[in-house]
């Protein structure tokens, strides 16, 4: 369990890329060397991407690798940047939490049209179910950094600078 608290993300985005390239490569090799096209790989090879992206975003919430603002905070007290950041992750939270609701509803009605992609010919739902299934992962991250940030103000540890896992 601890090696999926600590690699899923990265794990499933070296998958995909490794997908991605792979088919990039096929379709690059099947034009210009045997002047024939595969029909259905730029298709597979965007929808790899599309889940690569909104896996990185919660892969970028694990790691603290997002870009920060942090001069109105650097204005007040040293021992306020706590609440602050429990605050920051609070709010990304209720976005992170409105993406899931809302895109769930979009791919419940994908669900119940039944629309499937024009090459591939696979339900758009699972397309659209990359944006639920990677802010779902941020919101689990984002539990992870307010637990620390909570145990961290109990013991009056700073943790702005710690990257990784729960972090």
């Amino acid at each position: 369990m601890k090696f999926l608290d600590d690699h899923l993300e990265e794990a499933l985005i070296v998958i995909l890329l490794a997908v991605m390239s792979t088919l990039i490569v096929m379709q690059v090799i099947m034009r210009y060397v045997f002047s024939a096209s595969l029909s259905w790989s730029d298709e597979a090879a965007r929808y790899c991407f599309v889940w690569m992206t909104y896996l990185g975003v919660a892969y970028g919430v694990k790691h603290s690798a997002h870009v920060n603002v942090t001069a109105a905070i650097d204005l007040f007290p040293e021992r306020l940047h706590p609440w602050f950041r429990m605050l920051a992750i609070c709010l990304i939270g209720v976005f992170a939490l409105l993406v899931v609701w809302e895109g769930w509803f979009l791919v419940e009605k994908l669900l119940r049209f039944g629309q499937k992609s024009s090459s591939l010919g696979i339900p758009m739902a699972w397309v659209y179910m990359a944006p639920v299934v990677g802010f779902a992962l941020v919101l689990v991250r984002l539990g992870q950094k307010l637990r620390v940030e909570i145990i961290a103000l109990r013991t009056d540890e700073d943790t702005n600078d710690k990257n990784g896992g729960a972090s």
